[in-house]
Order: structure tokens, then sequence, then C-alpha cells
């Protein structure tokens, strides 16, 4: 067999980089999203974030696949690719849930990692196994360990990421958050590019193309500009939901602040307005009804005053020829 050399397309090796970057920034607002949720609201935000984010690793993974140009065209088997679909679905469940979790150990990390490494490295190799085109595919042992090794360090370190960064904070995206982003974006592509480097393309004798269809670049493009459609949805989503929850909760605060004020007041503030009209001979106050009151009985009915009784100076030098003690 002879050996075949093939050569990367620079454009769509820049857009599958640009879309891991993207997929890798709506895992981190949308672990935020899934950790405040709460009941069917939480799996609902689960199931539809690792859709996202799984549909961004796919697209991304083929999208650098078909930045690889060999001296033939390539077709693909759509029930693999379907199925590396949900390898990638699946794997981007597992790290959404493990990096939404109140506490994340080393043991969780570990577990985590393995199985979303094993899911990202499945997706990838499902994917090359769906290739349909006249050559076989020799591998070499050491770099296929190679790329798993660092699709289990990838996910270890998304898993960190996202569980540091994101958090649900007062405002959703900051440096710090956004340069996560760029790195975990970056690093998920360094498992498929050492993947394909592990494959030796040889050519052979010609396949079975039955149920396979050709992607042309053209339709790269599209899978790529599709998927961007729906990352960039599932973070507008997210802010969106999030803008809402702070309003709410801002709202919320100002009404319990202003019924606070207002039982503040009606229990502490009852004053005595206006002219109060009072018989010069008995002192007392015409009140509702046609009624004369007591001053002592009055104020103490439209106020919260007390009183307390003794007698002023003038009145005890008067009456008992002495001044009281207060």
């Amino acid at each position: 067999m002879m050996s075949l050399a093939g050569h990367y397309e620079t454009a769509l090796v820049v857009l599958s980089i640009g879309i891991a970057v993207l997929a890798a920034g709506a895992a981190l607002d949308l672990a935020s999203r899934v950790t405040v949720a709460h009941g069917w609201f939480r799996g609902l935000w689960l199931l539809g974030g690792a859709f996202a984010m799984g549909l961004g690793i796919w697209s991304m993974h083929y999208t650098g696949m078909l930045a690889f140009k060999l001296p033939f065209p390539i077709y693909y088997q759509l029930e693999t690719v379907a199925l590396s679909l949900l390898a990638a679905i699946a794997a981007s469940g597992v790290a959404l849930f493990v990096a939404s979790r109140d506490q994340l150990g080393w043991p969780r990390v570990a577990l985590g990692s393995v199985i979303m490494g094993a899911g990202i490295a499945g997706m990838h190799y499902i994917g090359m196994a769906a290739m349909r085109m006249p050559a076989t595919i020799a591998w070499r042992p050491w770099v296929v360990v190679l790329s798993i090794a660092i699709a289990i360090a990838v996910a270890g370190v998304a898993l960190l990421f996202a569980f540091t960064y994101g958090r649900p904070t007062a405002s959703a995206w900051s440096w710090r958050k956004v340069g996560t982003a760029i790195l975990m974006g970056a690093a998920i592509p360094a498992m498929h590019y050492t993947g394909m480097a592990a494959a030796q393309f040889q050519s052979s004798t010609p396949v079975n193309f039955a149920s396979a269809v050709d992607i042309t670049t053209l339709g790269a493009y599209a899978i790529a500009a599709g998927t961007m459609i729906v990352l960039a949805m599932a973070i507008g989503t997210s802010l969106v939901s999030r803008f809402g929850e702070e309003r709410l909760r801002s709202s919320e605060a100002r009404y319990r602040a202003l019924a606070t004020e207002l039982q503040r007041a009606i229990t502490e503030v009852r004053t005595l307005q206006g002219i109060l009209p009072i018989c010069a001979s008995c002192k007392r106050i015409h009140a509702e009804g046609d009624k004369w009151e007591p001053v002592e009985s009055y104020v103490r009915d439209h106020t919260n005053a007390e009183f307390s009784h003794g007698l002023c100076p003038d009145c005890a030098a008067r009456d008992w020829g002495a001044t009281p003690k207060v």
C-alpha cells in the first residue's frame, strides 16, 4: 500500500478553533444556569446545555476533519456520524452535571474527567470511523494513547474551570471568564489534531459508499454557521434569563424595603395635625360624634403617646410649698 499525504485548509482550521472557543463559552455560561436552577428547570437547562455544548464540540471535530484534504473526496456514513454526535452530547452532559455541583472534590474531578474525556475521544474516533474513502487508516498506537490522555486532561481542566468561573456572578462575563473560554477552546482542538496525527492514510480498493454522503467545504461552513447560531442562542438565552432573574430579585428587594417602610410608618407615625378645639373652662377637646373628651384620653386614642403624671414646679410650690424631685 502507498501512504497518502494530506494537508489542512487553514481557514477551516481557524474556524474549528473559533467554534471550540464559542462552545467553551457556552459551557461556562450554561453551567451557571444549571447551578441556580431547581426542579425540572434544572433538567431542562442540563439537557439544553448538553445539546448545545455537544453540538459545538461535534461541529468543531467535523470542521477540523473537513479541513484535512486528501487526493480524493471523502464520504461520511450518516448513522456513524449521528452516533458520534450522541457521544459528544453525553460527554457534555456529564461535564455540566459535574461542574454544577455545590462541591467538586478531586475524586469527582477524576471520575468526571475520565468519563468526559472518553466521550470526547470516542466522538473523535467514531467520527473518523464514519469516513468512507478508497483508503485505509493505520494507527500510531502511542499517538492514539496520547490523544486520549489529552482528552482526559482537557476534560479535567475544563471541569475545574467551569466549576470555578461558571458560578453565578453579578456580571455575566468578566475578562477572567473570557480568558478561560479561550483557553478551554484552544485545548479542545488539541485532542482532535493529535488524534488526526495518529492516523496514517494508505491507498486501497474502493469501499461501499451505501448511506454515505459527501460533505463539501460549503457544507462545512454551513455546519459551522448553524452550530454558531445554536451556541449564540444558548448563550443569549442564558444571559436573558440571568438579566430577568436579577431584575426580579431587584424588584423583590425594593418591594420588601417599601413594605417595611410602610409598616414602620403605620405603626410608629401617628401624629395630631390641624386646629384642636379645646374648651377654655374644662379644657376638654371637641371629638368626633359631637363629644367632648379629656385631653389625655383623646391624645392616647389618636397617637402612640403615653402619659406620666406629676406636678410642675409652679403647682408643687402653690399646693405643697415645695419643689418636687423629678
